[in-house]
């Protein structure tokens, strides 16, 4: 999970935009808000949406995802208990 923030002030475009901690465009501390830990942008918007109706997710942040990925598990292996 990522610890997401909205921006405080409106892009050029009018938006308010959601960025992770990490993210190298996140505002000051000053002109952010915290929303919490979410596994992407876009539950993180879902919250905002309560208080803002024109949102973004950050362009440097939008593909990120921390849904953990088991590419090491194959589901047609036959899965064989321990002896």
């Amino acid at each position: 999970m990522k610890f997401y923030y909205l921006s405080t002030d409106p892009n050029n475009e009018g938006d308010y935009e959601i960025h992770h901690r990490e993210c190298s465009k996140i505002p000051s501390i000053q002109k952010r808000l915290y929303l919490g830990p979410f596994n992407n942008g876009h539950e993180a918007m879902n919250l905002a949406r309560v208080s803002h109706s024109k949102l973004v997710i950050c362009e440097a942040c939008q593909n990120v995802s921390m849904v953990p990925r088991f590419s090491h598990f194959n589901d047609t292996e036959p899965i064989h208990p321990n002896p």
